[in-house]
């Protein structure tokens, strides 16, 4: 079993900051952490590091940065064969401001990210089979991303999607050929319309994404754990970990990540949820996105100790 990953990968700058800069006001932060990031490329290594064979395409610029990213990935473990330098785009970057409580703020430039397309990803999906799955966000190209996920359908791989960052306006033919859509409470309002902020609207988001076609849905809610529903009408609720929470930045990635790991295993969905659960629960206790992601061992020793 293989999990292809569409991008994005970013150099990141976090600082740490006792509050997010308000407008026209200039911060000194504590701290700042440079680390390799992008939604995509640490879902990749989230995955790769609790076990899975993990390809990545995307795009990097023809700069130290992408040379960097591209390191990063190999030491993880991924296959970046299908990693394009492109020398007519910069390298992605983002910035995140982290507060104490570990919420962030994030803004980021594209860069080469912007320049993926269908034919960058065509010769991966033509080895792709049922066995496979492909995941993407929404910080690669939204027509790149839909173009993938029909053609990928066609080989009846198994299609995830990372609605991130969120998006109002959403082609009915994305979701339609989504199995497994995990988005956030933040994501699956701007999906939905349906403002997300308890039990009762999560399940309502969580069906009418069902009902726009997508297969299964698992909603994200920090530390209220998550929601899982499908097309069937099965549902079900996961608690979070207690963490104390240092950095959120990659606890969605190593969320799914570690889910595509332990469903490609064979794991069931709420086995596998539970992984995840416990690795981004393990990432937000550390600083760093990418950094902070746990090895397979690591959540391992978590769950023997928590249950």
């Amino acid at each position: 079993m293989t999990l292809v990953v569409i991008g994005s990968i970013n150099l990141d700058q976090l600082f740490s900051v006792n509050h997010a800069p308000k407008p026209g006001e200039t911060l000194i932060a504590d701290d700042l952490i440079e680390a390799n990031g992008g939604k995509g490329a640490n879902q990749a290594v989230a995955a790769a590091r609790s076990g899975l064979d993990v390809r990545f395409v995307g795009r990097v610029g023809d700069d130290g940065a992408g040379a960097g990213l591209r390191q990063g990935l190999v030491d993880a473990g991924v296959n970046t064969e299908h990693l394009i330098t492109d020398a007519s785009a910069p390298t992605g970057r983002a910035v995140i401001f982290v507060e104490p409580s570990g919420q962030n703020r994030i803004v980021v430039a594209s860069g080469a990210n912007a320049e993926v397309k269908l034919a960058d990803v065509q010769p991966l999906l033509d080895q792709m089979g049922p066995d496979d799955f492909l995941l993407a966000t929404f910080e690669s190209p939204l027509d790149t991303v839909t173009a993938a996920f029909e053609e990928a359908k066609k080989r009846g791989v198994t299609t995830v999607l990372n609605p991130a960052p969120a998006r109002t306006s959403v082609p009915d033919s994305l979701i339609k050929a989504t199995d497994i859509i995990i988005p956030n409470e933040g994501e699956a309002t701007a999906l939905t319309g349906i403002d997300t902020v308890d039990a009762a609207s999560t399940a309502e988001s969580a069906s009418a994404l069902c009902r726009r076609g997508a297969k299964q849905v698992i909603i994200t809610l920090a530390e209220n754990g998550s929601y899982y529903a499908n097309a069937d009408g099965d549902e079900f609720a996961t608690p979070a970990f207690n963490v104390k929470a240092v950095d959120t930045t990659g606890a969605g990635d190593t969320f799914i990540g570690g889910f595509l790991a332990k469903v490609s295993a064979g794991a069931g969905i709420e086995d596998a949820i539970v992984y995840a659960t416990a690795a981004s629960g393990l990432a937000v206790s550390r600083p760093g996105g990418q950094p902070a992601i746990p090895t397979s061992a690591e959540v391992e020793a978590l769950l023997k100790e928590e249950l």
